[in-house]
């Protein structure tokens, strides 16, 4: 399991955690880019100067990893 897989798996946990209201305000038709970068950068630090490594993460990375979390990509 990568550095990335893991931070996809704790934000699910953090996901599923999430109050009801908040996860349907998010749905697939609503989800933005910005939305999954804020997400996915609760979980990880700022990678400067790189992609990221899991622990820390460019926007797109984070983005990524938000993506996963919620199922948006594989």
């Amino acid at each position: 399991m990568t550095k990335t897989d893991e931070k996809v798996e704790e934000l699910r946990i953090q996901i599923s955690a999430q109050d009801a209201d908040e996860v349907a305000n998010l749905d697939r038709m609503n989800y933005r880019l910005s939305d999954a970068i804020r997400e996915g950068s609760s979980v990880t630090d700022q990678a400067k100067n790189t992609w990221g490594n899991g622990d820390n993460a460019c926007a797109l990375h984070a983005g990524l990893i938000a993506a996963k979390a919620r199922g948006y990509a594989s």
